[in-house]
This record gives structure tokens, C-alpha cells and sequence, in this order.
């Protein structure tokens, strides 16, 4: 950034917050000069400077503060309005549900702790919403789990993915939950937990996308179970943009598997009402069975801005970069390695319906059906893939196999599998059978099972 771009100084009273945006072309650098103030629940540091780009943004404050911004905005301004009073008064609720816990804990009972999701329409500010109770959580000594099931946005690693991952730390201002995913990347202890969905719509696939939230579910349960710290501190879920409830085949299916006992409804009368209804009715039935979902309307706030198709995908594009050249003042090193056709076996779940589009009736697309699982075939068309790496030994045979999703089944250990990385798929050479890859670790890769997905990524400067 131009040493003499021009500086900005914003004065914040009690309550108000900055909010800017930046676009991806643009940097603006922002320090705080006096004051205290905090983003999306993550204190800033007195003089300390924290560089944006590509980034839709609040800067709050409790006391007030002033800020210097220097470099050039879409957009900035100070807004008096903000919903902060409501998050706060969810996360006091959360946080008695977690003294509640904690001490029914040491009388060595079973506490119940908050397990949260947030849902509402696409660009609401749910993930904005997580990001704050999670922060706020942390700053109070505790360890929740992140659960994110929205995989056309995709905050821990890359687009196409469900995760699931303990906070420990409040979120990295600049780099917000990408310091996991490098983290997972170069072995640290507390890595994300990450499965392969393959696309941006859970409603693509709703068998698969359900088989892995409940892979999440278990794994979140079994960490709790040996941990009390994190039992006691209980999760928050970020989801998907809903664009019509009734139609939606996934969030009731989250709501049980993860044992959601708090439902924040953002920005949609409509919403709110229906899934009010649903859970009036599930808790009647429900009754001593399991904890009564309480659902909490919550306003949207005048800061959140509607992103268009080219946002997300450069947004989309930033968080793969990310993901293997790590975030702004810690980039780091990413490896090319040639991959011989033999010695991989790349897997697909779920197959496109026989039909051709032109055959479906108006309006309809095509589908991804069930959890059958499928050999792809190298070939040029893998340019550019973003393919999970998993730890499955490579199938025998022809690889071809299904399960039946009511039951979850895991097609010899292929369906509901971890990723424990990512790979970029940068060169198909089918005169030598092979391809060019890059990851974020050095090393031959193992001969295991790759899960394709739809994601894909063109590396640029």
C-alpha cells in the first residue's frame, strides 16, 4: 500500500460502529488511536494496524474510540443504529446456560450447555453473528466449537465443506477462522475437523449433506465427551443462506442431529414464523425426550450488504489462496507435485441423475442423487479441481459402491470421511498419465482415496 495514501480519522461515540467496504482491487489499513473498540467481537489493539481488502466490515465500540483509516473505501460512514444490544443479550443468555453447565459439571451431572445455530436469508449477517458470539465466548474463558454448514461460503476452508472446530482463541481480525485451516495445513494441535461435501447448495444433495452433519454431529460429541472444558461451552452453527424454508430438507434434520437447543432466526418474518411452528410442535411431541429448541428472532442488521455472483466468487477465490498461500503478513510457501494417474484413485459421492436438463421440467435442474459412490477418470476437466485428500486406502476393483443414506452408511469408509487436506489440481498431462499439483505441505502424496468436488480455483498473481 502507497505510503502516502491519504489518512482518515473517525471519531465513534457510546454505541456506534464504522462500517466500510472494500473492494478486492482496494487496501485500506486501520488503526486504532484511542478508545476501545472491536471487530465482530475481537478487541482491537491500541495503535496496532489491521490491513482489509475484499472485505465488508464494522468496527464497534462500547465507550467510544477514534480510528485512522487510510486508503480508499467503497464505502464508509458511521452508523448510530446497530443490533448490538440484542447479540449482547444473546450471548449473556449463552454464557449463564455455560455457568449453568460448568457447575452441574463439578456435582459430576449433566449440564446443558448452549448449542446454538443461526439461520436466515443469504447475506443476513449470520456468519458476522457467529463470528461475535464465538469471540465473546472466548474472551469469557471458554471453548466452544464452530460449526460451519454452509458451504457456498465457506469460512474455515474451502468452498464445498462442512467443518467443525473448537475455539480456543478469540478469531484473527485480518484472518478470521483461516488461521485453523493453516493450522490443520502445518500440524498444530487444534485443527479443523473438515468433511467433503463437493458442492455450494446443501439442497444439491440432501442425503450426503445430512450423512455429514451427522459425521460432525458424533465427532463434536465424542470430543465432548472427553473433554469438559469444551462440553460445558457448547457450539455455534453458522448455515447456509435460506432462500424459501418451506422447501429446505437439511436445517430440522442439523437442528436434531447436533442437539440445538437455541435457533436465532435473522431478518425474515416469514422464516421465523414457519420454523416457530415446527418446533412448537416438536417440542409438544419431544416432551422429556429431549431439551425444547427455543427460537429467537433477531433483526438484520443495517450494516450487511447484498454481495453479488462476482463478489462470492472472488470472496470464494480468496479464501482458496488463502487456504495455501497463507493470509496477508504470514504468507507462506505452497509445494507443486507430480501425481502419476496410477497411484491415486479419485472418488465422487453422488452421481448426476440419467435425465438430461433438457428433459426436466421447467425450472428444474439437474441433481446430485443419493450417496452412490463413483470413480472419476483423469482427465482434462480436472483442471484447476480442488480435491480433498483423505486417509482411505485406495478401493479395489472399479470403485463403484453405494449405502443407503436413511442409515448413514459409509460406503466402506469413503462416504462421511474426513479430509485432512486439500490439493489444487494446476496440470493434467495425459500423454505422461499425470497430474500437477500444489499443496500447502511438502511430500509425495500418499496413495490414497481423493473425494472430487466442484469447487474449483484458477491461481492467479
Amino acid at each position: 500500500m502507497s505510503s502516502t495514501a491519504a489518512t482518515k480519522e473517525w471519531v465513534l461515540n457510546a454505541g456506534e460502529e464504522l462500517r466500510f467496504e472494500v473492494d478486492f482491487r482496494q487496501t485500506i489499513e486501520l488503526r486504532l488511536k484511542s478508545g476501545c473498540a472491536e471487530y465482530f467481537g475481537a478487541e482491537l489493539g491500541r495503535e496496532a494496524t489491521y490491513v482489509f481488502s475484499g472485505e465488508n466490515g464494522a468496527i464497534f465500540t462500547w465507550q467510544g474510540c477514534t480510528l485512522a483509516v487510510a486508503g480508499e473505501c467503497s464505502s464508509a460512514y458511521v452508523a448510530g443504529e446497530t443490533p448490538m444490544d440484542s447479540y449482547i443479550n444473546v450471548h449473556m443468555a449463552a454464557q449463564q446456560l455455560r455457568m449453568a453447565a460448568h457447575q452441574a459439571q463439578e456435582l459430576g451431572e449433566k449440564g446443558e450447555a448452549p448449542r446454538i445455530m443461526i439461520v436466515g436469508p443469504e447475506d443476513s449477517g449470520k456468519t458476522s453473528l457467529a463470528r461475535l458470539l464465538l469471540n465473546y465466548a472466548v474472551r469469557q474463558g471458554e471453548t466452544p466449537v464452530f460449526v460451519d454448514l454452509d458451504p457456498t461460503d465457506a469460512t474455515v476452508t474451502v468452498p464445498g465443506t462442512v467443518s467443525a472446530i473448537p475455539v480456543t482463541k478469540t478469531l484473527d481480525i485480518e484472518s478470521g477462522f483461516m488461521d485453523y485451516a493453516m493450522s490443520s495445513s502445518y500440524g498444530q494441535p487444534e485443527t479443523p475437523l473438515v468433511w467433503q461435501f463437493g458442492h455450494d447448495d446443501p439442497g444439491t444433495n440432501p442425503s450426503l449433506f445430512n450423512i455429514l452433519v451427522d459425521r460432525a454431529a458424533q465427532a463434536i460429541n465424542r470430543r465432548m465427551g472427553a473433554d469438559a472444558r469444551v462440553a460445558g461451552a457448547g457450539i455455534v452453527v453458522d448455515t447456509r443462506g435460506l432462500s424459501d424454508i418451506s422447501k429446505d430438507q437439511v436445517t430440522m434434520h442439523a437442528i436434531e442431529a447436533l442437539g440445538i437447543n437455541i435457533l436465532l432466526v435473522i431478518g425474515n418474518e416469514r422464516m421465523y414464523s414457519l420454523l416457530d411452528g415446527r418446533l412448537t410442535e416438536r417440542n409438544e411431541s419431544m416432551r422429556g425426550e429431549a431439551p425444547p429448541v427455543s427460537v429467537v428472532k433477531l433483526a438484520r442488521s443495517g450494516g450487511t450488504v447484498d454481495r453479488s455472483a462476482l463478489y462470492r466468487q472472488q470472496l470464494n477465490a480468496k479464501v482458496v489462496r488463502q487456504y495455501f498461500y497463507g493470509t496477508g503478513r504470514e504468507e507462506v510457501s505452497s509445494f507443486s507435485t507430480v501425481v502419476n494417474f496410477d497411484d491415486i484413485q479419485i472418488l465422487r459421492v453422488g452421481e448426476d441423475v440419467v435425465a438430461p436438463s433438457s428433459t426436466l421440467p421447467l425450472g428444474e435442474d439437474r441433481k446430485v442423487t443419493d450417496t452412490t459412490v463413483a470413480v472419476v477418470e483423469p482427465d482434462e476437466s480436472l483442471m484447476h479441481s480442488i480435491l480433498a485428500v483423505t486417509d482411505a486406502p485406495r478401493q479395489q476393483g472399479d470403485g463403484s459402491m453405494s449405502v443407503d443414506a436413511g442409515d448413514a452408511g459409509d460406503a466402506d469408509g469413503v462416504v462421511g470421511i474426513q479430509a485432512i487436506g486439500f490439493v489444487s489440481v494446476s496440470k493434467v498431462e495425459m500423454e505422461r498419465q499425470r497430474l500437477i499439483i500444489v499443496s500447502p505441505v511438502p511430500g509425495r502424496l500418499q496413495k490414497h482415496v481423493l473425494l472430487y468436488g466442484n469447487t474449483k480455483w484458477v491461481e492467479t498473481s
